[in-house]
């Protein structure tokens, strides 16, 4: 099968060919750092949104490893949080009290386990505690089990000589011990690794856990546990030194120096290419601002194995202060700023600090009081390209935020997609070919892996692929949109929310199970009900929304399918426009399913592929163009695999071979642009829509309609699984159904 490139005639085709994989399709501002995402991800990465845009002041590398890290900086960094940042950033002893989830702590000065039900009977128990987030690797050591709860329980039973705890713990807990607090979190000695009941519940209570600490000491420096927390030596006073030197995992210089040089625009080295390729870091021009600063630790941060990894997911996403010891230096960060080593008080970003505080106390997380599915997709995009040593724990590591989302998203999550907006979510595409995440310990009919959902797959998801399932946003302030620099916000949200409106219409009833025998629960897809209701009746529903009429130099209006808009002003100011109305609230008690199966009856088809495949510039994978009876391009599947896999491609090959595909949705978008000499591929939503680059494609202005489908292969027991999703132009689509069909999807 051959391989053809698609693109613009006038469009940059090559912008994509020659840049290295990113999470997204939209090239990186250079006021970002190149960490392979966009702006819309920055509310979800370290330390970018709460950086100071103050000078860099005293903002230098360190010479050497042998120059200390001061243990009084990050003293200060909690001293000048606990003063200036109350209500946002520390959980209040009463809070913590009542919340709290973990059921055995680290005693950092007996040195050993304690249990955390002393909290309750004994006043003087002091329930304040730091959670240590890290990478355990193949490190072997003492674990807590039934048989060493007791011995692990008598003082002195974690000294280093007795257990010889990997060096990465065992830094931990000397460094909490000098920064004054007493107990200590890790999941390797509070989690009973046999009682399967015990781990069962600690893990559904991780996130509160991270997120109840006084802080999280993040040891990003090394690959494992056996690496020792900070690759330099920490200073606990004008005398003392803590000695945390040994194996480092920092990348060699010629490699970090390659980052500095080509990643970001704004650094600069040697001119020289041989002078360059090994150049220290530390010879580079400074940085100008705290804010490029903190776009340099983000780009280390990012790129250590502790962010690649599948359970510190969470544990980065919940911990509301972090001390976080990466790439030979420490940071600092919080709800309200982040912080450098050599910069002495972290600055505070009030109109950051004034948002979403009520709702992190209640649920632990940083979430809007509404449906922000804009935000919940640009999160998974972070989540799908980490590993798992046993990826059946992809659920585990997501239960947290699984468990705060289904508050928000009416009627709860489905194995990680949100019910009330299920049609639009189940389109996801890939953006580079997906590894499917298979069970390593367990079979896979135990495991709740479906090849349906995004979170079984393990890569690079696009999120604009999602744009309908957010349809109901009209227009949101440049900081509900995550937008980073006030010059680029108007862009940023126009890539976001497309003035194209692109929705996706029910024309099939769900049903999901956890087992093909157990009871089958309907999936009840809100969001269409609500856009049919007051996209007919003008009245804004009984509440607090406000209906508004379109004007007439609204920039929406040329392409707007609604002549009005809605707004919440008691809950959500009069910024947020929305085109139907939508539940506000953070509890809908909605529950954070684990199904193996849909179950539909739905019409299906079987159409023509073209002889070869494609590809576009706007992604990473190769596309399959659907022909109707006549012969002509009436849509496309994204397949999972590269443009030039042609292993892969040679399964499909084939004169006239025809695909099975099913019927999952409907949907439609307005062509119009709205703006003079603007063409299709101009639009934002070409990078989603591949059928509008193929040769051949007519459908280029009016309303497009057309019908999602999911090309399957069903196993010999009947079991349909997702080889791929795409469009058949509604007509052509009509014309080739051949009836309706049970389907069980796995």
């Amino acid at each position: 099968m051959a391989i053809t490139c698609l693109g613009h005639p006038n469009a940059s085709v090559h912008r994509i060919f020659s840049t290295p994989p990113t999470l997204q399709s939209i090239p990186v501002k250079v006021e970002m750092p190149d960490h392979g995402v966009t702006p819309h991800l920055a509310p979800f990465l370290p330390y970018i949104e709460k950086a100071s845009s103050g000078p860099a002041v005293g903002w230098r590398m360190p010479k050497n490893l042998s120059q200390p890290i001061k243990v009084e900086t990050l003293k200060s960094w909690l001293s000048i949080c606990d003063t200036n940042h109350e209500g946002h950033c520390k959980v209040s002893d009463k809070r913590r009290s009542r919340v709290q989830h973990a059921t055995r702590l680290v005693d950092v000065r007996r040195r050993c386990v304690v249990r955390a039900d002393q909290f309750d009977v004994d006043p003087l128990f002091d329930p304040v505690y730091v959670a240590l987030s890290y990478v355990w690797g193949q490190v072997s050591c003492p674990s807590l089990t039934t048989a060493t709860i007791e011995d692990m329980e008598t003082e002195g039973s974690l000294n280093d000589s007795a257990r010889r705890l990997p060096r990465t713990i065992c830094d931990a807990m000397k460094l909490v011990a000098d920064l004054g607090f007493t107990y200590l979190w890790v999941d390797r000695l509070c989690i009973v690794q046999d009682d399967e009941a015990d781990k069962q519940a600690q893990i559904k209570a991780m996130g509160a856990i991270y997120s109840n600490s006084t802080f999280t000491l993040v040891a990003a420096q090394s690959h494992d546990a056996s690496g020792p927390l900070s690759s330099r030596p920490l200073q606990a006073s004008s005398t003392t030194i803590i000695s945390m030197t040994g194996r480092l995992v920092a990348k060699p210089l010629a490699s970090v120096a390659n980052i500095w040089t080509k990643q970001l625009s704004y650094m600069t080295g040697p001119k020289d290419a041989t002078a360059r390729a090994g150049m220290d870091p530390s010879l580079r021009e400074d940085p100008k601002t705290a804010q490029e600063v903190m776009n340099i630790m983000s780009v280390d941060l990012l790129r250590t194995v502790w962010f690649s990894r599948g359970w510190t997911f969470q544990e980065f996403l919940f911990a509301r202060r972090k001390i976080i010891f990466h790439n030979n230096t420490v940071n600092w960060e919080c709800h309200c700023a982040s912080s450098h080593e050599q910069q002495r008080q972290p600055a505070l970003s009030p109109q950051l600090c004034s948002r979403r505080t009520l709702f992190r106390a209640f649920l632990g997380l940083d979430v809007d009081p509404w449906p922000n599915f804009h935000r919940f997709a640009r999160l998974a995009a972070l989540l799908t390209p980490r590993h798992f040593t046993y990826p059946e724990d992809v659920l585990d590591a997501f239960d947290g935020a699984a468990a705060a989302f289904a508050h928000i998203y009416e009627g709860g999550l489905v194995t990680g997609i949100p019910e009330m907006l299920f049609d639009a979510a189940l389109i996801w595409q890939p953006y580079h070919p997906l590894e499917r995440r298979e069970p390593a310990v367990i079979s896979e009919d135990e495991a709740v892996l479906p090849t349906w959902s995004w979170i079984s797959w393990r890569g690079n998801v696009q999120s604009e692929s999602w744009q309908s399932a957010h349809d109901y946003i009209k227009r949101l302030p440049h900081a509900a949109s995550s937008t980073v620099n006030n010059e680029d916000a108007e862009e940023n949200i126009d890539k976001a929310h497309p003035r194209q409106r692109w929705i996706t219409i029910s024309t099939v009833d769900w049903y999901h199970s956890e087992t093909l025998s157990s009871r089958r629960d309907r999936i009840h897809v809100n969001a269409d009900h609500w856009r049919k209701l007051y996209d007919r009746y003008a009245a804004a529903p009984p509440g607090w929304w406000t209906k508004h009429v379109v004007n007439d130099d609204d920039p929406d209006r040329s392409t707007a399918s609604s002549t009005h808009y809605f707004t919440n002003d008691a809950h959500l100011g009069p910024d947020y426009e929305f085109w139907y109305p939508i539940p506000i609230g953070f509890d809908l008690k909605g529950r954070a399913a684990r199904s193996r199966y849909l179950h539909c009856t739905t019409r299906h088809a079987f159409m023509r592929v073209s002889s070869q495949a494609y590809r576009v510039s706007a992604h990473h994978c190769a596309i399959l163009a659907l022909h109707d009876a006549r012969g002509e391009p009436a849509g496309c599947l994204r397949l999972n695999c590269q443009y030039g896999d042609e292993e892969y491609m040679s399964k499909l090959s084939g004169a006239n071979q025809t695909y099975r595909l099913i019927e999952l949705s409907e949907g439609s978008v307005d062509l119009g642009y709205g703006e003079t000499g603007k063409q299709l591929l101009d639009s934002p939503l070409a990078d989603v829509f591949d059928e509008w680059s193929l040769p051949g494609w007519s459908r280029v202005e009016g309303v497009y309609e057309f019908v999602n489908v999911m090309w399957i292969e069903i196993n010999g027991k009947g079991i349909a699984s997702r080889l791929a999703v795409g469009r058949v132009e509604r007509v052509a689509w009509k014309d080739a159904v051949v009836g309706e069909v049970e389907i069980s999807i796995g």
